[in-house]
């Protein structure tokens, strides 16, 4: 490790320590929010991924989402993918470190300072997120951030309970290309549900992937949260709605988004925060529950969803009874998993098939 890693990591130590013990939120609710199959209020918050001073700064703005969706009555509360790297703002006032230029660095030097200083901030980002939900009762889906396990660096979105607990952890399944050349890895497998609601978390691009809604319903899901940034400047309503919109049609299951906005080290990201439901139980018929009007900005998209209504769609309806596939598709597709991330040893011009009935 060089003299700025080794430096930064040291400083950023520090003030991680600091700031953990400054984190004060203030007791909302006693006890978790009330909520019916029937009438379950979700929500999903638009947010501006911009670097972070300090853990309080960080803290005041989540405050404002989670106050807006905790009027609205929300029981689960979805933020964007990569939410935890805006904590490595906290390296500006070293002088000698300023992470601003990270968008002049070349993919190679990006992913020696990710490796080395994204993982330094997860007692943070976990403590903050921590006290949110429990001060507000509310199941949070705390978008991801990348944690160190070994010498793997993975891309994990963190569930807390309503009573503040680390309830699930899942990783990112599938890589965009710019994430593989910063040294991220893949995870393998899906996080068995847990908590008072039938969630399970995919990251961003997972939701592109009929595989992993089909497995999150196997599971028992009825909702999927979906932590995303999308790098990329211009939105197209298109390309957005090939991800959750159209596994959320496939699945019968509800899909709530949290989206991250705005510039974070020279990467511009935009999108949407939503609630996506089939297109026949949705008022407009058009599969959006609620969805931002704005693909920049920050908000929180709110709607009621009846999980006893979706039950019965699915099963009236063969298209969302995937139950079939869903017995033989697990170990398969964690087999399929090394090859379709490129992280399988050896030449790749005959990967391992499977057929899908």
């Amino acid at each position: 490790m060089n003299w700025e890693l080794a430096l930064g990591r040291a400083f950023l130590t520090r003030r991680v320590s600091q700031e953990r013990r400054r984190v004060q939120v203030v007791q909302r609710r006693a006890g978790p929010a009330r909520w019916r199959r029937d009438a379950l209020v979700v929500a999903g918050v638009q947010w501006d991924m911009r670097p972070v001073a300090s853990a309080a700064d960080w803290t005041a703005r989540l405050v404002i989402q989670c106050d807006l969706a905790a009027r609205a009555g929300a029981a689960l509360l979805v933020f964007p993918e990569y939410i935890g790297l805006s904590l490595l703002g906290l390296l500006s006032e070293h002088r000698a470190l300023r992470t601003a230029s990270a968008a002049a660095l070349s993919p190679a030097d990006v992913a020696v300072r990710l490796a080395a200083w994204a993982p330094v901030v997860v007692p943070l980002y976990r403590t903050v997120f921590s006290r949110l939900a429990a001060a507000y009762g509310i199941t949070v889906v705390a978008g991801s951030t990348l944690v160190a396990e070994g010498e793997r660096l993975e891309n994990q979105a963190h569930v807390f309970g309503p009573d503040g607990r680390l309830i699930m952890v899942q990783p990112k399944l599938h890589l965009l290309a710019v994430e593989s050349q910063w040294g991220v890895v893949p995870g393998s497998a899906m996080a068995p549900i847990a908590g008072p609601l039938p969630l399970q978390p995919v990251v961003c691009y997972d939701a592109s992937f009929f595989e992993t809604y089909r497995l999150a319903r196997k599971q028992g899901a009825e909702l999927v949260a979906v932590p995303a940034s999308d790098p990329d400047p211009a939105y197209l309503t298109a390309k957005a709605r090939r991800g959750a919109w159209a596994r959320t049609q496939e699945s019968g299951l509800v899909s709530v988004v949290g989206a991250g906005t705005g510039e974070l080290y020279g990467i511009l990201f935009t999108g949407k925060a939503a609630v996506y439901a089939p297109m026949a139980e949705t008022p407009a018929g058009d599969g959006i529950l609620a969805e931002s009007p704005h693909p920049d900005g920050e908000g929180v998209a709110v709607a009621t969803v009846n999980l006893e209504r979706l039950q019965e769609y699915r099963q009236d309806v063969p298209t969302a009874r995937p139950d079939r596939v869903s017995d033989w598709l697990g170990p398969r597709y964690e087999a399929l998993l090394p090859w379709l991330s490129g992280s399988a040893p050896g030449p790749r011009a005959h990967p391992p098939t499977a057929s899908v009935r």
